[in-house]
């Protein structure tokens, strides 16, 4: 149940991380030409909470799979 947990706090804190990166490059008239979003940082910190979020999820099924499969060859191809 920890991990569990765990994963929970570590996707909302990585979706937290990502808000702040969208609303800060919306507030500047769009995204900085080295910032967190043009260099893929973003997508990759909400990638990750997607992924945790389905590692969390009770249960499974062939969708989910799918998705937590497309995520995780995302976050490995970004390395």
């Amino acid at each position: 149940m920890e991990e569990i947990v765990n994963k929970l706090l570590a996707a909302a804190e990585h979706t937290a991380s990502a808000t702040f990166d969208l609303i800060e490059a919306a507030r500047e008239g769009g995204p900085f030409p080295h910032g967190n979003i043009v260099t893929g940082d973003t997508l990759s910190i909400l990638a990750d909470a997607m992924r945790l979020l389905i590692e969390a999820m009770p249960g499974e099924d062939e969708d989910r799979t799918q998705l937590h499969g497309a995520v995780t060859r995302y976050l490995e191809s970004a390395l």
